[in-house]
């Protein structure tokens, strides 16, 4: 609170960082950067309610373990622990499954720190536009300072692996992505085959020895570091022959564990990744497209293209505002050659009504994204009001999202 306001009264801009997971500049600034990693921990646990209150800086896997000894767990989350509960909710995280909207869909109340130093506490029972608006707004409406998030009971997941054509997955795509609660699907654009992971709730005791079984994918990342890293020298266009040759994708392994053990997995390298969130029933279209357009590049990532889906969200900047959604993502070595698969991809998904996930890396700037998005203009009525004078502004922000500007009051999509 004491910082934002010096930082306004001396006119400086103000961007909050977590944990570094974002691929683009969104925490950059030359003004105040507050780290929040140390204003972190379990505020308090609410059984009777089935809340959580914890600060801004928690990372989501030392959430899940206290929530864990306490008897209950977070309904779905994604596959990276190491985030913070307001990076993973200002970028719009997720997790997958049909019945599960994004992170955002789990918050009951958030305390903000606004440009004036003001604390409001935002909740579903005051202002309607703030309480989309907040939920995932890039950090532009003021720092987070607490989140109130909701919990279940305790549950075990029981996982399993299988593949097959990808031709015929992509003709029962959304057969397929009902199927199972977490579904999620991993593609070599070099293969015609996908590999398939099904995670459903169980009875099941979790399986000896399971916590050792989600290295199995941390593993397979390892691999896919050093198969960029061998490319460096080959060249780009040996991937192929490297994956044969240092081990096939996600191991064969069918196991039961806790839920947020199943959910996330430890992720050491160092990558670039991009993601596009689609229209669920263009999806499979989107795949058929993204096809020939890898295979001509003649270079390959060693990461598979990861497909997940989720329900729609009603918060206006959720990339999964309005829609049941499939998510497309694309994981590449960070050298230059590699890039160049992003940019071909980037331009197959804007053909199916793509947005961009906004921690990741993408190219789109606030003309292409405005009407992708039906309450953008609600969004901007709200960041005006709050932060008028672009205190938690920057370049990269300006870029996406447009200038601090009042937006016209007629004609706004709701």
């Amino acid at each position: 609170m004491q910082a934002v306001r010096a930082a306004a009264g001396s006119g400086l801009t103000v961007r909050a960082v977590g944990t570094g997971h974002s691929f683009n500049r969104l925490a950059t600034t030359p003004g105040v950067l507050l780290d929040l990693t140390s204003y972190s921990g379990v505020i308090a646990v609410d059984r009777a309610a089935g809340h959580v209150t914890v600060r801004a800086g928690t990372r989501i896997a030392a959430l899940c373990e206290e929530l864990d000894r306490a008897g209950l767990a977070l309904e779905n989350i994604g596959t990276l622990g190491e985030q913070t509960v307001a990076g993973a909710l200002s970028t719009g995280n997720h997790g997958t499954g049909l019945a599960h909207p994004p992170l955002s869909g789990q918050v009951a109340r958030v305390r903000l720190v606004t440009a004036d130093g003001a604390v409001r506490d935002i909740g579903p029972d005051g202002d309607p536009d703030l309480w989309g608006a907040v939920r995932t707004a890039l950090g532009t409406l003021g720092v987070l300072s607490t989140v109130t998030l909701r919990c279940v009971p305790q549950f075990n997941l029981r996982l399993r692996l299988s593949d097959e054509p990808l031709d015929a997955l992509l003709e029962r795509f959304t057969d397929w992505a009902a199927q199972s609660e977490h579904p999620s699907l991993n593609w070599l654009p070099w293969t015609d085959r996908v590999t398939l992971r099904s995670v459903d709730r169980t009875t099941q005791a979790a399986t000896p020895r399971a916590p050792l079984r989600r290295y199995a994918a941390t593993l397979d990342e390892v691999r896919c570091g050093l198969t960029g890293q061998v490319a460096k020298a080959a060249g780009a266009a040996a991937v192929p022959w490297l994956t044969r040759r240092l081990g096939g994708l996600w191991p064969d392994s069918t196991y039961t564990d806790a839920s947020h053990r199943v959910f996330t997995f430890p992720q050491p390298v160092r990558f670039l990744a991009m993601e596009h969130a689609l229209p669920l029933e263009r999806t499979a279209d989107a795949l058929r497209g993204l096809r020939p357009v890898l295979r001509r590049l003649g270079t390959y990532s060693p990461y598979s293209v990861l497909v997940r889906v989720g329900a729609g969200d009603d918060v206006p900047l959720s990339p999964a505002y309005g829609r049941a959604t499939g998510y497309v993502n694309l994981t590449v070595p960070r050298t230059a050659d590699q890039i160049e698969i992003l940019r071909a991809a980037e331009c197959v998904l804007r053909e199916h009504e793509a947005r961009p996930h906004w921690g990741k890396a993408h190219t789109a700037t606030a003309e292409l994204l405005a009407p992708r998005y039906p309450r953008w203009q609600d969004f901007q009525r709200v960041r005006a009001e709050l932060d008028p004078l672009g205190v938690f502004s920057n370049e990269y922000v300006q870029k996406v999202l447009g200038p601090v500007t009042a937006p016209a009051l007629t004609g706004v999509a709701r």
